[in-house]
């Protein structure tokens, strides 16, 4: 499995792209705003034929390019279902609709819902998908073998904000408790913003993490 990631639009929003290096299938995490140039650069370099686009919530900063990747491919996005709404407004602020040019964004012509406990497999490589709402609504964790992409929920040193409109502390915290710090130590966090990380270093140093245990 190759793995390319890159900071996009005003927020630098990770965006991951994954190949599966036998059949060259591929599936963008979180394309954000002037993400699709890239997304298509990396695809054409490796020869790779994107099968899927995924969100890990809907904020617009993870969610920008989106429907335009999906659908000039013919594919669907995936996204829980309790963040759709947000496809509409960007589920950020005013400001960001102006930012994000929310009007101008073209939505998926296919939305697949994220069910909490499934697996799901991402070109070929299965993840244990949990619901992690406080961030947003649906935010999610696609927990694998040896990675977790952890959106917004979690970061290098720090959590996602909680006081953006349909955010929820009391729920983060029992994400927390519940998604977050049950992953095991070895695993790699990669994060919706900022470096990645380990479980382990964020059990011992993620000040919002202390006493969840």
């Amino acid at each position: 499995m190759q793995l390319y990631a890159f900071a996009a639009g005003p927020y630098h929003t990770n965006c991951y792209v994954l190949i599966n290096a036998e059949t060259k299938q591929a599936a963008v995490i979180d394309p954000g705003m002037h993400a699709r140039s890239r997304v298509e650069k990396i695809l054409k370099e490796e020869n790779a034929t994107l099968s899927m686009v995924i969100c890990t919530h809907g904020h617009i900063d993870h969610t920008r390019d989106a429907g335009e990747l999906a659908n000039a491919a013919g594919v669907p996005v995936w996204l829980h279902e309790a963040d759709r709404f947000m496809l509409e407004d960007g589920g950020v602020s005013e400001q960001a609709t102006v930012l994000f040019d929310v009007p101008g964004m073209e939505r998926p012509n296919e939305l697949r819902d994220l069910n909490h406990g499934e697996t799901f497999s991402i070109v070929g490589m299965d993840f244990e998908l949990r619901h992690a709402p406080g961030h947003s609504p649906g935010s999610v964790l696609f927990v694998g073998e040896h990675a977790c992409f952890s959106g917004d929920v979690l970061f290098n040193n720090s959590i996602g904000r909680t006081d953006l409109p349909g955010s929820d502390p009391q729920a983060m915290m029992d994400s927390l408790k519940h998604q977050v710090m049950t992953l095991p130590d070895e695993i790699a966090i990669l994060p919706g913003h900022g470096p990645d990380t380990t479980m382990r270093a964020e059990r011992r140093s993620n000040p919002f993490l202390r006493g969840l245990d």
